[in-house]
């Protein structure tokens, strides 16, 4: 009866999902904007309740969207446009942080929370960019590529910050954590790259023999490696990341990203909706001049 509840309730979503983004897409908007629309609108009618469900399918759109970004992002292209992505990443975070605190600030928020917006503001929406850049096929152009790096940049500082506010809060060793998490890092970083270079390539012929197994094959190394590097203390959307990457030296890439894609856009779509749901609209319209200013 649960599974059932659960079928109708996905069911209803996609529904609703169709009808918004058609208008959204009669007004020549992004599709992602009636994806969050609709997630606003079922939430205000109390439609989804199986939240958890809906989550866990989200994490997967999550992950094999970065999986297939990794696949566009060969070591050469990394490599090529990896400096310029450090330095403006760099410049990035620190700017958008300062200005987001002072800005807070005069808001009249105090040290803390002007701490916190601080570091929110510092960061862009990995998924939202990168599902854009994918949808109007630029990940492969200059801008693209320097933008998935700055991404990725973010990323590691956004670990980083959760680290030190975690262990604020828990009183336990910032360094310890750091340390054992870059040991974990660089060890797995090393394994995988042994991998990709030593055992990978002989098993290619047997995985494309069959391309269904391929498919199967794609599915399985992108959600392990994504979970591997969540238990390490890294996240999953730089699992799956890293999973793309080291399978980007394949001749058999493009074929991959071309079959990941349907499923990829169907938990994406999960992803959204989930996102839209949990804006909190009494809560936005009260604070809506310090949202403004703040997104602005």
């Amino acid at each position: 009866m649960v599974v059932g509840n659960v079928f109708i309730e996905i069911s209803i979503i996609i529904v609703i999902v169709a009808v918004v983004s058609g208008i959204v897409k009669l007004l020549k908007q992004p599709l992602i904007i009636g994806y969050i629309l609709s997630g606003i609108l079922l939430m205000s009618f109390n439609t989804i309740k199986s939240l958890d469900i809906i989550s866990t399918f989200s994490e997967i759109g999550v992950a094999l969207l970065l999986f297939i970004v990794g696949l566009h992002m060969r070591p050469q292209i990394i490599k090529e446009v990896g400096k310029v992505s450090l330095l403006a990443g760099a410049g990035q975070v620190a700017l958008s942080f300062l200005l987001g605190f002072f800005a807070s600030k005069l808001l009249g928020f105090s040290n803390i929370s002007s701490l916190y917006i601080g570091i929110a503001l510092m960061f862009s929406s990995t998924i939202i960019v990168m599902k854009l850049l994918s949808d109007k096929g630029e990940l492969d152009t200059l801008h693209g590529k320097i933008s998935i790096g700055i991404l990725i940049f973010q990323d590691l500082v956004a670990i980083i910050a959760l680290i030190i506010i975690s262990s604020l809060s828990q009183n336990s060793g910032f360094g310890v954590v750091i340390l054992s998490l870059l040991i974990k890092g660089t060890i797995a970083v090393a394994i995988l790259s042994g991998i990709s270079i030593y055992i990978l390539p002989r098993l290619e012929y047997f995985f494309a023999r069959s391309q269904e197994f391929l498919f199967l094959f794609s599915i399985a190394w992108g959600l392990g490696l994504a979970t591997l590097f969540h238990i390490i203390g890294l996240s999953i959307e730089i699992g799956a990341l890293m999973a793309g990457i080291i399978l980007s030296m394949s001749p058999y890439h493009y074929e991959i990203s071309s079959r990941m894609r349907v499923l990829r856009d169907f938990f994406v779509i999960l992803f959204f909706v989930l996102l839209g749901s949990q804006v909190i609209l009494p809560q936005t319209v009260k604070e809506f001049l310090p949202i403004l200013i703040l997104s602005l």
